[in-house]
């Protein structure tokens, strides 16, 4: 990730209240961070960051919940290979 783009993910952090941010699975060619709260936290749309080249912006909502599926998917499939 570029230094100019590490700076618009903690922008995007900061505006959306979260406390932080983890890295989630690479897709579509795109880096994505998942924010990370602490405390309350209302339910809504999945929010999700994806970072390319020097831009990182909050995936729109169909991108976001395409995003959640696809690593549901993933966190499967890798639980699966570890069981044998």
């Amino acid at each position: 990730m570029t230094r100019k783009a590490k700076k618009e993910l903690k922008r995007i952090i900061n505006d959306i209240g979260a406390k932080g941010y983890e890295r989630g699975y690479y897709w579509k060619g795109y880096e994505v961070y998942e924010p990370v709260y602490k405390g309350l936290l209302y339910v809504g749309d999945p929010l999700v960051i994806f970072v390319k080249g020097d831009d990182a912006w909050l995936a729109p909502d169909d991108e976001g919940d395409e995003y959640i599926h696809y690593s549901i998917l993933k966190i499967e499939e890798e639980k699966a290979a570890s069981q044998g």
